[in-house]
């Protein structure tokens, strides 16, 4: 039979899985998955005549993913052994590190840290088989159960399949959105640390094969564990519970008190600013699409009831032309670096109106990639509070002339509250990159296409010019609403419905359709507020 491996044709046997193929051709656990077709595939199925593969390693970006769920894997089974009248909670992310918790345990100690270390290093050694499997609904249904699984029973009971994948490793059941590599074995390193009340666990990265060193992000920590405390209140921890809200037609509820939360996040702030007689400038940044318009027009409106005249700037309207954008080392135009926006012209108008003058604000035409006269003329009195916000509104270079004590910096992010199920997170820049799809198809002209071409170097650019300053703002912002999901999910399968099964992305555009599936759609958009952050990106 033949197939192909990259562009290089071969013969094999007829029969022969993509792990048996992988094993034959490459040296002991040095690839981790399989493409095929633009499409990841199960290494356990079978290689199909014609077949064009590309196999790749575990500290590919890949590969990273899948051995990021083989960790969780092996923790949770070494949680089922040590602790087997305990649930894990799979939390969120620090940093490159994974933030896990024991459910019915008050808070692992760090003797109980080394058991669970010692536990998970036998696992990994034993070298056992992860064996994918599907079987019908109802099967999985009294599988599940009877493994105390009633996160999952809830969240599948309410989906329309027919059957279900998941997973067997030494008699053990599991279910994991997307795929984990062939065996435990997998794994050669990694590193677990106590992180009250729960554990932070690191594998290699991706970048240099190398466990990196964990970095606490204080600021962060603390939104999770008020959104954690929040969500445990309304128990909607799972979009299990999610879904029952909206078919029993209580969604509204949800919709008001998600909004109710995030509006009395900008309340609390309005008072602090308002508290501190110093400040008349409040800086507001954040990753892409995390709501910073939004956000800074309902502060405004806060401030505006307290008494304060606020003038709201947006850093997008002081970018350089587009042919003036920086370039890259591969000579390509980069928007996010911090000289992509016209810095003296920004200091000057900013330094203008701090002394008292009237200055003409700018318009970006994104349509156009052209800088416009906006015809809105602003000038201080004695009640203005200055709101400018950005990518770069925490970076110092972007406000040098003005003293801190002047300052106010709010940090925002998506930050979702909201875990598929116990054991499979909803990460933040997914919920970032359906915002940003959405809101750009619909108000800046860019296609699905242009979307996932830029988002590559939007996240380089957070790494480098965003989150390094997270830890710089004075109080950081959660944007993410609970039900926002069950809302965007008809608008992003629109969009990604009418994506071409050749584009260059269509691996990608099936796993975010895949991981959209477990969510019930909300189809009454009008229990949406108008000052929404939804409203940001849906209109």
């Amino acid at each position: 039979m033949k197939v192909y491996l990259g562009n290089k044709k071969i013969e094999i046997q007829e029969g022969m899985t993509y792990l048996e193929l992988s094993e034959k051709i490459f040296k002991d656990k040095e690839k981790i998955g399989v493409i095929v077709e633009n499409s990841l595939k199960n290494l356990q199925d079978k290689v199909k005549e014609g077949d064009r593969l590309f196999y790749f390693g575990k500290y590919s970006t890949e590969g990273h993913v899948l051995m990021q769920r083989t960790i969780i894997l092996v923790f949770i089974m070494a949680c089922k052994s040590l602790y087997p009248d305990k649930t894990v909670q799979v939390e969120h992310s620090i940093g490159e590190s994974m933030y896990c918790e024991l459910k019915g345990k008050n808070k692992l100690l760090h003797t109980d840290v080394e058991l669970i270390k010692k536990e998970m290093q036998k696992i990994i050694n034993s070298d056992y088989k992860v064996y994918r499997k599907k079987t019908d609904i109802e099967t999985a249904l009294n599988l599940f159960a009877k493994e105390g699984y009633d996160d999952k029973v809830l969240l599948f009971k309410n989906m329309d399949l027919k059957e279900v994948s998941y997973y067997e490793v030494n008699n053990n059941i599991f279910t994991f959105h997307g795929y984990l590599a062939p065996s435990t074995g997998f794994i050669d390193n990694f590193d677990i640390i106590s992180y009250y009340p729960g554990v932070a666990i690191t594998i290699p990265s991706s970048n240099n094969g190398k466990i990196p060193e964990f970095k606490e992000e204080k600021t962060l920590a603390k939104v999770f564990s008020n959104s954690k405390k929040w969500t445990d209140l309304l128990n909607v921890e799972n979009v299990g519970n999610l879904n029952e809200y909206i078919i029993d037609k209580d969604i509204k509820y949800i919709v008001d008190i998600s909004e109710a939360y995030f509006e009395n996040q900008i309340s609390e702030i309005a008072e602090n600013i308002i508290s501190d007689s110093d400040i008349n400038l409040v800086q507001i940044a954040g990753p892409s699409s995390s709501g910073k318009t939004t956000t800074a027009y309902r502060l405004s409106v806060q401030l505006g009831s307290r008494g304060k005249r606020p003038i709201l700037i947006s850093t997008d309207d002081y970018f350089v032309n587009r042919e003036d954008t920086p370039l890259n080392e591969n000579g390509e135009r980069d928007y996010e670096v911090i000289e992509a926006i016209d810095l003296p012209k920004f200091n000057d108008d900013l330094m203008s109106l701090m002394e008292g003058k009237e200055i003409e604000l700018p318009r970006f035409n994104f349509l156009e990639g052209k800088r416009e006269k906006s015809g809105k003329k602003i000038k201080l009195n004695g009640e203005s509070i200055i709101i400018i916000e950005g990518l770069h509104c925490l970076n110092p270079k972007l406000t040098s002339l003005v003293p801190d004590k002047n300052k106010f910096k709010i940090y925002i992010s998506a930050l979702t509250q909201l875990n598929i199920d116990n054991h499979n997170r909803i990460a933040s820049t997914d919920v970032r990159f359906l915002r940003r799809m959405i809101r750009d198809d619909n108000f800046r002209g860019n296609s699905v296409e242009d979307t996932f071409e830029i988002w590559e170097k939007v996240r380089r650019g957070e790494e480098l010019y965003i989150f390094p300053y997270q830890d710089l703002a004075d109080v950081a912002v959660d944007s993410s609403l609970i039900y926002e999901l069950s809302v965007l999910k008809k608008h992003a399968y629109k969009l990604l419905n009418a994506y071409d099964k050749n584009g260059e992305f269509y691996k990608e555009v099936k796993k975010l359709k895949s991981f959209l599936k477990y969510f019930l759609d909300i189809e009454d958009e009008s229990i949406i507020p108008v000052n929404s952050i939804l409203r940001e990106i849906i209109g």
